[in-house]
């Protein structure tokens, strides 16, 4: 990718080099988890403020029968179907910077700002899953019973004992059974069923802290691996599940202290679209470049629309800015999603609340 824009700005060249760094960062974004396809790049670029992407119920639990001679089958059980809806989601941001700035520095702040903006974006996307996984599983809320979380929220597929999720609100004051330990990990993938079967090619999505205890806990149990596909990654595996962290998997606790949360999602779990990012023109998914000549400073703004969901569920909320998109904030809250599975642990992903 090209280390300057002033003369060099050719937004063919640009929206290519997003693309393939996009595709070939080493990232959750790029990890098994995701599954992305034509079809939702493609409900990614068409209109509407949310996208059906239907899907076909497992059949794999359904009964057989005894044949019968001369009869046929008592039932047709059919390949019954569902929809799921994902929100459309249309984001941008600014950066800018001035010749005075680039002087003074003795570098350009602009070349810098083009060679983040790939990190940036993933990690802007990955804060985006954390507030729809939360939505999901009530995970940004406070501890309660399960018989208290909205019809919504995944709690079946919460690790919880005694109909408690491991954590409390002071986090400061919390005990060794507040925090994250191997068990609680072992507990949770008993809690897929047999989507645990899909762990290796999916993750165990967690806090940098996290990470940090169970390897004082546990290091004999942590590896590093060559990334099982073209891409030249090398990953760290908890018990052979990649492990992919965020510092956003935290919050403050009700009382003190903190309350992280940590998923285990199988493999193409989360479905992701995006529509191709034009060059400098105007449309919600481009890269737009100015050079404001009286000012003597550059402004870059990157413009991107896509749909993001996680299998079996249903988006029923509605943006306060309609055509927008909802925000981080309404895609964290468990009223807006529905479960449209036959049961939870089919979704494939599981959360673990913990004090540390």
């Amino acid at each position: 990718m090209p280390q300057t824009i002033g003369g060099l700005w050719i937004p063919a060249i640009w929206t290519k080099n997003l693309r393939e760094r996009m595709a070939t960062y080493p990232s959750l974004w790029n990890a098994g988890i995701v599954t992305r396809a034509d079809l939702f790049d493609q409900i990614a670029a068409g209109p509407g403020i949310s996208a059906n992407v239907p899907f076909l119920n497992d059949i794999t639990d359904q009964a057989d029968e005894v044949q019968v001679e001369n009869q046929a089958p008592a039932n047709d059980q059919g390949q019954p179907g569902a929809v799921q809806i994902f929100p459309l989601m249309n984001r941008v941001k600014k950066n800018s910077s001035t010749a005075l700035a680039a002087q003074l520095s003795g570098s350009s702040p602009m070349a810098a700002i083009i060679d983040q903006m790939v990190m940036n974006r993933l990690k802007n996307r990955q804060k985006t899953l954390v507030a729809i996984l939360r939505g999901l599983f009530g995970g940004a809320g406070v501890n309660i019973g399960a018989a208290g979380y909205v019809a919504s929220s995944l709690d079946a597929v919460k690790l919880q004992y005694g109909g408690q999720e491991p954590f409390q609100e002071n986090g400061a004051a919390a005990g060794v059974g507040n925090l994250f330990t191997p068990d609680m990990f072992i507990d949770g993938q008993a809690l897929m069923g047999e989507n645990e079967d899909l762990l290796a090619g999916g993750c165990f999505f967690v806090h940098p802290n996290i990470k940090a205890r169970l390897k004082k806990l546990d290091a004999l149990n942590f590896k590093s691996v060559i990334m099982p596909s073209q891409l030249p990654w090398t990953i760290t595996t908890y018990r052979d599940v990649p492990i992919f962290t965020s510092n956003a998997l935290v919050r403050n606790g009700a009382n003190g202290g903190y309350v992280y949360d940590s998923y285990l999602i199988a493999k193409g779990m989360v479905g992701y679209g995006e529509k191709a990012q034009q060059g400098d023109t105007t449309d919600v998914a481009s890269i737009q470049y100015w050079r404001d000549r009286d000012l003597n400073n550059e402004l870059i703004w990157d413009r991107t629309r896509f749909i993001l969901g996680v299998n079996l569920t249903k988006w029923v909320g509605v943006a306060a800015n309609l055509n927008n998109g909802p925000t981080n904030a309404e895609l964290q809250n468990p009223a807006n999603w529905n479960l449209i599975g036959q049961s939870a642990n089919r979704v494939g992903a599981v959360c673990m609340r913990t004090n540390g």
